[in-house]
């Protein structure tokens, strides 16, 4: 298995266990955590694998194209800006299976 691979599950993992804990942390059935939707579009946000991969990319570089420091810059607001895609998207699936548990 390699390492993306590995990460991927870990970081699902990691994320699935943080969230049942948040979930029993802050209220068990009652909190927002415990809601299905909720806590798969918490799942997906977190567990986005994008920017310790673009980092070891640019650390492999060896300032061929400038200062790691200064490339890591757009990597991160590339991240930012996965995550909001993907809580849009979160929010599209939400909305698209609501829809389809009224027309039931």
């Amino acid at each position: 298995m390699d390492f993306c691979r590995l990460l991927h599950l870990g970081l699902l993992a990691f994320n699935a266990l943080a969230i049942r804990s948040l979930s029993a942390v802050s209220g068990g059935h009652k909190s927002i955590f415990s809601k299905k939707e909720n806590a798969q579009a918490a799942l997906l946000v977190a567990s986005q694998k994008t920017l310790p991969v673009m980092v070891a990319v640019v650390q492999q570089l060896g300032g061929a194209f400038g200062e790691s420091g200064l490339l890591v810059l757009p990597c991160v607001a590339a991240h930012l800006i996965q995550i909001v895609l993907d809580s849009f998207l979160a929010n599209f699936l939400l909305r698209k299976e609501l829809s389809s548990n009224t027309a039931k």
